[in-house]
C-alpha cells in the first residue's frame, strides 16, 4: 500500500484518480483549493481512514511544503490547473497556478523523496494540428496562454525534474469530459450547455457547419492512464497522448444527446471562430504500447452518464 497525493483531487480527472487509487488499496491525500474542484466528487470517501483532504493553493510553496512534510507521500499525481476559459480571464493566476504551482510540486517531490510524479498536460500544446491523428512528436504550435503554460510545465519536467532525478510521466489530454467536470472547460462545455438547453426546450448554438471534431475521452479513462503510469517502474520521463483515437463531430455529438434525451434540439447556427481548432484526434499507439492503455468508455456511454448525473440533480 502506498500513499498518493493528488493535486486537483476533487476535480474532473483528479477525483477519478482518487477513486482508482483507493480501489487498489492505496491511501490518498487530496489537495484542492475548490476553485474548479467539487466537494461532491470526493464526499463519498471522506469518512474513510485511507483518505485525507488538504485545502490549499499550490501557488504557495509554503503551503505545498507543509502538506508534503505532513503526509510524506510516496507518489504524486499533479492535476491541479487553471483551465482555458479561466486562463483567459485571469492570466496572472494562470501563470501562478500552472507554472509556479507546478514548479512548487516538483520541488516538494524532490525535497521529500517522492518515487514518481505523473501530471496532466494538454493537446493544446499542439495548437491546430498539421497532421491527424496527432503523434507525440508533432511540433508545438500553441495559440493560447493555457497552452503556453502547459508547454512550460513540460519544459520544467524535462529540465528541473530530470536534473534532480525525479521520474515523471506527462499526459497530453485531448477532449476530456465527464459528469464531474466544472465550467472552466472550453470545447467540452457543449455537454452541459446542450443537455440543459435541449431538456428544457431552449435553443442551442452550433458554431459553423458542425463538422468540427473532438477526440472525446472520459475522465475515468484519463485517470486510469495516470494510475497505470504511477505504479509502472519501467516507464519514466515520457509524454503520452491520452485520447481514444476516434473523432466525434459536433453534429454526431448532438445526435447522440438528442437520442438519449429523446428530444429534438432547436439549433441556431452562427459563424465559427477561425482561431478554434477544427480537428482533434490523438494517436494512442505510444500509450497503448508502453502502458497497455485502451479507452473503455465510448461517447454514447459517457454522454449517458453525463445526462443521468445532470438530470438527477438538475445542476
Amino acid at each position: 500500500m502506498a500513499k498518493v497525493l493528488v493535486t486537483g483531487g476533487a476535480g474532473n480527472i483528479g477525483s477519478f484518480i482518487v477513486d482508482q487509487c483507493l480501489e487498489l488499496g492505496h491511501e490518498a491525500v487530496v489537495v484542492d483549493n475548490f476553485y474548479n474542484g467539487k466537494y461532491r466528487n470526493i464526499a463519498g470517501h471522506l469518512d474513510k481512514k485511507s483518505i485525507e483532504l488538504e485545502t490549499i493553493d499550490i501557488g504557495s510553496y509554503e503551503m505545498v511544503r507543509y502538506v508534503f512534510e505532513k503526509h510524506k507521500p510516496d507518489y504524486v499525481s499533479h492535476q491541479a490547473s487553471l483551465m482555458i476559459m479561466d486562463s483567459n480571464k485571469f492570466p496572472h493566476k494562470s501563470i501562478e497556478t500552472n507554472i509556479t504551482g507546478t514548479f512548487n510540486i516538483i520541488q516538494a517531490c524532490i525535497e521529500f523523496g517522492v518515487k514518481k510524479l505523473v501530471y496532466g498536460s494538454s493537446a493544446s500544446v499542439y495548437g491546430d494540428p498539421r497532421v491527424v491523428p496527432v503523434k507525440e512528436d508533432h511540433p508545438f504550435d500553441n495559440q493560447t496562454l493555457y497552452g503556453a503554460t502547459k508547454i512550460a510545465k513540460e519544459a520544467l519536467m524535462q529540465s528541473w525534474a530530470v536534473t534532480h532525478k525525479l521520474p515523471y510521466v506527462g499526459f497530453r489530454y485531448f477532449n476530456i469530459y465527464s459528469e464531474r467536470q466544472g465550467i472552466g472547460a472550453f470545447y467540452t462545455q457543449v455537454f452541459q450547455k446542450w443537455i440543459h438547453a435541449i431538456y428544457e426546450g431552449r435553443e442551442i448554438i452550433m458554431y459553423g457547419d458542425g463538422e468540427q471534431t473532438m477526440d472525446l475521452v472520459h475522465s475515468a479513462d484519463a485517470a486510469r492512464a495516470n494510475v497505470l503510469a504511477l505504479f509502472n517502474d519501467k516507464v519514466g520521463n515520457e509524454f503520452f497522448n491520452v485520447g481514444t483515437g476516434k473523432e466525434t463531430s459536433l453534429k454526431q455529438l448532438l445526435a447522440i444527446i438528442e437520442k438519449l434525451l429523446n428530444k429534438k434540439a432547436k439549433v441556431k447556427h452562427i459563424a465559427a471562430d477561425p482561431h478554434l481548432v477544427r480537428r482533434r484526434c490523438a494517436s494512442i499507439d505510444k500509450i497503448r504500447d508502453m502502458l497497455g492503455f485502451e479507452p473503455t468508455v465510448n461517447v454514447e456511454e459517457g454522454a449517458k452518464r453525463y445526462i443521468d448525473y445532470l438530470l438527477a440533480g438538475k445542476v
